[in-house]
């Protein structure tokens, strides 16, 4: 901890800060330039600025999900910097041991990786439900999509079909607002309207959807007021919560309390769960990919084989990528607990990282 803060350490920090900010500066050029392409593709008749507009509202989630390859490639940049200028070599003769440079590495990395997850994490957030408001209001606009305005959903069984309208959702993902129940049923093998409802609320519970200051009208008949009603139904409201909230336009601050509600309302929130674990994990996972990028890059120069030491600490940091995302795969499926998928390549990745030094200062 002191070599950490002594003035050797603050230089390494430096370096793989300004390696970092390096990395950062690409990846944001490459982020603008491809997602620009990509909204103008697949929202037609879009103008430039529009596009820009709309990439800017999603870039903070996009650096997110890059930040561990920028804070790999920094690493590697500032340590391999120190290398070819012969500071690295001088530094070992002087006695620097290998863990040294390991540590202000991992130190920046775990930093960075606290402020993704507190600040970053929740403006992305913000600024993904804004990117989906915006992007819904521009097809809107130019007519791409009728289902804009409002949500359907439709429920039946053999015996009839009840087709659902909703102005809009609530961010449990459970409730409609401004919900029309239109009711049919099945008669000389053909759907007939029977009743239509209008609540402006709707929960779904399980088993069924309760109502809530309601209109009933029927053919022939007067509409009747309800204060409440409960309609049968056969939705999984784990699969209607995963339809309408994603768990990017949830906060790292907003998640655990989701969680705790989707639970008491009797959903499984796996999704959520493995969002919330994976988070925790951010500030390890960028400790050791900062870790991983310094320790394949501690190989002398003169001794050769550098590029080859290189290319296997990128081929390890996308093998963490992969490996995570099909442990996430494993999570959704209820296979393995969220907390095993999210923490396993972190913890893999670190015990790589120590390997590798221990390997270089003792082997």
């Amino acid at each position: 901890m002191n070599f950490l803060f002594s003035r050797l350490g603050n230089y390494i920090i430096g370096k793989v800060i300004g390696g970092v900010a390096i990395a950062l500066v690409a990846v944001l050029a490459a982020i603008l330039l491809i997602d620009m392409v990509e909204q103008m593709r697949t929202v037609t008749d879009i103008g430039t600025l529009e596009a820009l507009r709309l990439t800017l509202l999603k870039t903070p989630m996009l650096v997110e999900q890059t930040l561990p390859f920028v804070v790999l490639a920094g690493a590697m940049m500032a340590i391999t910097g120190l290398n070819r200028s012969s500071e690295l070599v001088a530094m070992r003769a002087a006695g620097v041991s290998a863990w040294r440079f390991l540590a202000p590495s991992a130190f920046v990395g775990a930093i960075l990786g606290l402020i993704a997850i507190t600040a970053l994490n929740p403006l992305g957030a913000q600024f993904y439900k804004a990117f989906e408001a915006e992007r819904e209001d521009v097809r809107a606009g130019l007519g791409a999509e009728a289902g804009a305005n409002g949500v359907w959903i439709r429920q039946g069984d053999p015996q009839g079909q009840v087709v659902i309208h909703a102005d809009g959702v609530d961010s449990s993902g459970a409730v409609l607002q401004g919900a029309t129940f239109l009711f049919f049923e099945v008669r000389d093998d053909t759907l007939r309207f029977t009743r239509r409802m209008r609540a402006e609320r709707a929960e779904l519970k399980r088993g069924f959807w309760q109502l809530t200051d309601l209109v009933e009208a029927t053919p022939g008949s007067r509409p009747m007021r309800h204060a409440n009603l409960a309609i049968p139904t056969t939705l999984d409201a784990s699969e209607l919560v995963n339809r309408f909230v994603t768990p990017a336009t949830l906060s790292f601050w907003e998640l655990p309390f989701f969680i705790r509600e989707a639970r008491a309302a009797g959903f499984a929130p796996t999704r959520y769960e493995l969002k919330w674990q994976s988070l925790l994990a951010y500030p390890l996972l960028l400790a050791v990919m900062a870790g991983l990028g310094a320790a394949f890059s501690l190989q002398l120069q003169r001794l050769g084989n550098l590029a080859k030491w290189g290319a296997m600490g990128v081929g390890i940091g996308l093998f963490l990528f992969f490996y995570s995302q099909l442990a996430g795969a494993f999570a959704m499926t209820q296979t393995v607990p969220a907390v095993v998928a999210a923490w396993s390549a972190p913890l893999a990745g670190m015990f790589i990282a120590l390997a590798i030094v221990a390997f270089l200062e003792d082997g």
